[in-house]
């Protein structure tokens, strides 16, 4: 729910860039995130030292991060490597080594006795595990003894730095939407330079880009690396442009993720096959209380879920991740948890090996995390907000307002490239979030709709139709002002320079935009490389009308002016919405498969061929991937559903049935909604059998539009029945039992 995202950078004291980062919202904050290490120091040097059991002592142990790096590293290597990465020139094969030593000494002394390259497969969200985000094999810390002349070579522990920097494996058995068959199916790892590698369960961690033979992509990680060299470049030549900050080197996009999920009682878990299989409950009834009065809401936790969120917090610092926030969620049995934001790929391997965490940790206290979007009907679902910036490496932040007049023209001049990218790429930024458990959450009322605007504040608003007018880009206030609990024992509060808006999909958060319709299974990474590339586009498009020969001023107004109508401050949740954004012309794509058609359209293939994110080809495998992903998430949907109705809720019914034998006046609606539920499986079963199957567009449609409505109601009789069951009948724990039971 709380944005864990100072000020973007560190921003420099005289450039008024943004605030000294004290502050994560209403939660205050101790370090600066950009070196956890620091702080462990500091903390020694101030005499708190490193203790057993405390966490902020054992911070940031765990990962070669850059204090590390330059510390075990000869500084001319070190610094060749930093370079590197902005530059993207190969790491000579002499540095290779030195490093590679380097590396392998210190896992050897965190007690690593294997590596691994962990890279990430395209395999989607809705609710697939938080293990199954992330993909590694590993290799025990060896190598032969090449020197000796034996048949049988000896060997010893070593890390050859080919094997760190780079691996192979079979391509064709991860989705890969036609890239890869059985017969060409090689493809290779490579580290990311720009993501520490960490030690974890004796296993040293390199994060990797996955790419075929060919070099086209199949994961989610590289496209996120191609869009940050397209922010990099379009960023600076807009500096350029309009002369603002132009001794920046570098541009970064940041990212702060608010992770939320389900804690159920672990034995509970393996007694649904829908949990088990699905990641969701088909069928199940709510409690008399649920969320009604919202007293889950930031309750404190109780005694074991407190003890998880506490254990997957010391794990993370270990390894080197800022954990700064966790609390309770609206939804009973629902909880957050969250970072301080960093660079957006070390951030999004983050979120992955956090979702991994959790379930490891969760499992030892005998429970289990559920990362679906929507476990539970009728209760709040789960989401994952991603809060986005883009800044320099001298700490500007597109997205601050500032206190100086550059500053405050690069804020406008942000938001303009921004709402060119969300009105021109609408499509695409609505495709990123399209899953089949994310089609549950999207346009109720807990979660943005699934039209795509942009959200800038109301005061913005205003300026932006005086620049249309024809006024400066200058003359936004952004001033805080406060509220006043009117005692003499509170102070006033600060608030922010805008309201928050939790209706919108794209909010703005004072130094930061809040992407709010991410799912909470998916991996960070594709959501992210969206928002960077339409940023990309609107900053290549504006630099465009500078360059030929427009005024700054007269190009952001035209930008605005052309793009005006994905700006909206009302009500996101409102029946009014729906019909004004159709009048606006801004797209409604109500689920996975309409938003999926719209990923390789020419409009889209165009712009990430342009920017160098997507080729042709690799446009249409995502998009066969998305389909395909789809259709086997729904078509388990449907197999797990007949056979607990077959299995558990029929059987049921018939007991119970018979206890009214004798006395039938007693029985009411239950002959009728037993039977129902029989006519309506056995129609569920025929229409599937229907489906077509030599068409991924025309199948997904066809689960979308018939199979999930036939769903919904053999849910509807299923969970009425289970109103009139008798309670030692019912086959599957209830929704009671599942969301309540843990909390002791």
């Amino acid at each position: 729910m709380f944005g864990c995202f100072p000020d973007v950078g560190g921003a420099r004291k005289d450039d008024g860039a943004g605030p000294a980062p004290t502050m994560v919202d209403s939660f205050p904050i101790l370090f600066a995130p950009a070196s956890p290490r620091a702080v462990a120091r500091k903390f020694t040097d101030f005499g708190m030292g490193r203790h057993d059991g405390d966490e902020l002592g054992e911070m940031s142990v765990a990962i070669f991060d850059d204090a590390t790096m330059k510390a075990k590293l000869p500084s001319r290597v070190y610094a060749r490597f930093k370079e590197a990465l902005n530059t993207g020139e190969k790491t000579s094969e002499e540095d290779q080594k030195t490093i590679a030593d380097a590396i392998f000494k210190w896992a050897r002394e965190k007690g690593a006795v294997s590596f691994a390259h962990w890279f990430f497969p395209s395999r989607g969200g809705s609710g697939a595990n938080g293990s199954m985000a992330g993909a590694l094999k590993m290799d025990t810390l060896i190598d032969l003894d090449w020197s000796s002349h034996e048949a049988s070579k000896p060997f010893y522990a070593t890390l050859p730095p080919e094997r760190l920097f780079q691996g192979e494996t079979d391509g064709s058995s991860f989705p890969n939407g036609g890239l890869r068959a059985t017969h060409t199916a090689a493809a290779f790892t490579t580290w990311d330079r720009s993501s520490p590698c960490f030690v974890i369960d004796k296993v040293l961690r390199i994060p990797c880009a996955f790419i075929t033979h060919l070099g086209a992509c199949i994961d989610e990680k590289t496209p996120l690396l191609r869009s940050n060299d397209a922010l990099n470049k379009q960023g600076l030549r807009l500096l350029k442009n309009i002369g603002i900050g132009t001794d920046a080197k570098v541009m970064h996009s940041f990212l702060g993720w608010e992770q939320e999920f389900f804690v159920v009682q672990a034995e509970l878990y393996r007694r649904r096959p829908d949990l088990v299989n699905c990641g969701r409950t088909l069928v199940g009834k709510l409690p008399a209380r649920n969320q009604q009065a919202e007293l889950n809401y930031f309750q404190p936790p109780t005694g074991n879920v407190q003890a998880l969120l506490f254990n997957v917090q010391a794990a993370m610092l270990k390894m080197g991740v800022p954990m700064a926030v966790l609390h309770n969620e609206v939804a009973p049995a629902q909880h957050e948890m969250s970072p301080i934001y960093c660079h957006s790929t070390y951030s999004c391997d983050n979120n992955v090996l956090f979702m991994e965490v959790l379930e490891k940790e969760a499992e030892k206290l005998g429970l289990r995390a559920l990362l679906h979007e929507k476990p539970f009907a009728g209760i709040n679902g789960s989401g994952k907000h991603n809060n986005w910036s883009v800044g320099t490496d001298t700490g500007l932040n597109f997205f601050y307002p500032g206190k100086k007049d550059d500053a405050r023209q690069l804020f406008v001049t942000g938001i303009a490239c921004l709402a060119y990218g969300l009105s021109k790429h609408n499509e695409v930024v609505r495709c990123c979030v399209a899953t089949a458990g994310n089609d549950h959450r999207l346009g109720a009322q807990e979660a943005p709709p699934a039209i795509i605007s942009l959200y800038p504040g109301h005061g913005f608003e205003e300026h932006v139709d005086a620049i249309i007018a024809g006024g400066p880009l200058l003359g936004y206030r952004a001033e805080k002002s406060s509220a006043d609990p009117k005692t003499a024992a509170a102070m006033p509060a600060v608030c922010g320079v805008e309201d928050r808006n939790r209706t919108a999909p794209f909010p703005f958060c004072g130094n930061r935009f809040e992407f709010r319709a991410v799912g909470s299974s998916q991996n960070c990474s594709f959501p992210i490389a969206v928002c960077n590339t339409i940023m990309a586009s609107g900053m290549s498009a504006l630099s465009a009308l500078i360059e030929g020969g427009m005024s700054h001023r007269d190009a952001v107004a035209q930008m605005f002016k052309e793009h005006r109508h994905v700006i909206f401050t009302g009500n996101g949740y409102s029946e009014e919405w729906l019909t004004e954004s159709a009048k606006r012309g801004l797209p409604n794509l109500k689920n996975t498969p309409q938003a999926v058609a719209q990923f390789n359209s020419e409009k889209a293939k165009a712009l990430f061929k342009e920017l160098g994110i997507f080729t042709e080809e690799e446009c249409d495998a995502r998009a066969e991937i998305m389909y395909e992903n789809y259709i086997t998430t729904l078509s388990v949907e449907v197999d797990t559903l007949i056979s607990m109705v077959e299995t558990g809720i029929l059987p049921a019914c018939t007991k119970d049935m018979a206890t009214y034998a004798a006395m039938p006046a007693l029985a009411g609606e239950r002959k009728a909604t037993y039977e129902g539920i029989k006519i309506e499986t056995d129609k569920l079963k025929d229409i599937f059998g229907k489906r077509p199957h030599d068409d991924l567009k025309a199948e997904a449609t066809y689960i979308c539009d018939t199979i999930k409505p036939q769903m919904v109601e053999v849910r509807r009789l299923v969970d009425k029945a289970e109103g009139l069951i008798e309670k030692e009948l019912y086959p599957y724990p209830t929704y009671e039992a599942l969301i309540y039971s843990h909390h002791s």
